[in-house]
């Protein structure tokens, strides 16, 4: 998926190859899974951004850059601007592998603040996958270095209350590019080097989950692979739940212009979330992401006020409770108080963001963490 090309050509078969298997396995919606399977391969052409921003002699200023990807309309808008955000951080790579302060230097008109968040998540991306590009041999010196490394880039380029964002991506891209085995290896040296990121890395690898290739074919037995991964990948209960917000996270933003998708998920919410708590935890972190980068996305909105088939009340009960209730919550409760007290990355890994965004109202910006 690292080829722009092949990701392009994937992005208009495998939607048909999804419809064709979906049609003909009994209990599924084939519209609506070809649908997600649509639009998660238009968001990956944003990210890898197949019309890349940055000049070759990196002249391009930084808000021409935001402002070209808002240009695309506000949902695009934020992939792209991730996208940009890893376009940088490869750009100052290839000429210095020690790049400082890359976005804590950097200006952007207050108009613009809403681009932080996914240009962190950006550069941790573009950090990550240089390394691991560069990795000849997956040795233990190697791996801790490609971790430590990443790490250390992230902390010294990040604005403060931004770092979550870059680190996830650690996550993301590990899972992308390499095997369970070596995610557990990453795991277990974050753990030691950097015991404050290891949330953050595993809700990325819930986010990955969600993109990865494998999860594009509907399950057998359950609708979505990506549940099943988080099952047998995290190594406890707690990093679970991380992943299962990373699934959620991705599947509620990318699908938000079709909530036929969620719909689906509500239907099926056994084979899903089942009670899980990192689930909704991933909806409305995701909600407080979009609503920070296109705070006047009228489709955000649109979402929160979907009514599906009043016949269905099960599915109406599910979708005031589960979706409206969180993207309430995230809107009215959570997202207010994060961004007043500059801690907008906390939405990058699981814990409850009410009881943090009540603990940082009660003891100020510098208030711990509610994650375990």
């Amino acid at each position: 998926m690292r080829n722009r090309t092949v990701l392009k050509i994937f992005g208009i078969v495998w939607p048909i190859v999804t419809w064709i298997f979906s049609f003909l396995f009994p209990g599924r919606k084939a519209s609506v899974i070809a649908s997600e399977c649509r639009n998660k391969a238009n968001i990956m052409g944003l990210v890898q951004n197949l019309q890349s921003y940055m000049d070759d002699e990196g002249k391009t200023p930084l808000q021409e850059i935001v402002e070209k990807c808002y240009a695309l309309g506000n949902f695009p808008a934020l992939w792209a601007v991730e996208g940009a955000g890893k376009d940088i951080a490869e750009w100052h790579m290839a000429r210095n592998p020690n790049p400082q302060r890359i976005l804590i230097d950097a200006h952007l008109d207050p108009k613009w603040d809403g681009a932080w968040l996914m240009l962190h998540a950006g550069i941790g991306l573009g950090f990550a996958k240089y390394y691991y590009d560069h990795m000849k041999e997956a040795t233990d010196d190697a791996l801790r270095h490609v971790v430590k490394e990443t790490v250390r880039l992230c902390r010294e380029n990040s604005r403060p209350g931004y770092y979550g964002a870059a680190i996830e991506s650690l996550g993301l891209v590990t899972r992308f590019m390499q095997n369970t085995g070596i995610c557990l290896r990453v795991h277990y040296i974050l753990e030691q080097e950097a015991p404050d990121s290891v949330g953050y890395y595993w809700r990325g690898m819930g986010r990955s989950a969600y993109f990865h290739p494998i999860n594009f074919m509907p399950g057998f037995i359950r609708p979505a692979r990506s549940i099943r991964i988080c099952e047998k990948q995290a190594p406890n209960p707690y990093l679970k739940e991380c992943m299962l917000s990373g699934v959620a996270w991705a599947l509620t933003v990318v699908n938000m212009t079709d909530p036929r998708v969620m719909e689906w998920v509500l239907t099926n919410h056994d084979d899903y979330f089942s009670g899980s708590a990192g689930f909704f935890n991933g909806v409305t972190s995701s909600v407080v992401m979009r609503y920070d980068t296109t705070p006047g996305e009228p489709l955000i909105e649109r979402f929160r006020n979907h009514q599906p088939d009043p016949k269905n009340r099960t599915l109406c009960g599910l979708w005031n409770s589960k979706i409206k209730g969180s993207l309430e919550t995230a809107m009215l409760t959570v997202y207010p108080v994060l961004k007043k007290h500059q801690r907008l990355d906390e939405v990058f890994h699981f814990q409850s963001l009410p009881a943090f965004a009540a603990r940082l109202e009660a003891q100020g910006s510098d208030a711990p963490t509610c994650a375990q």
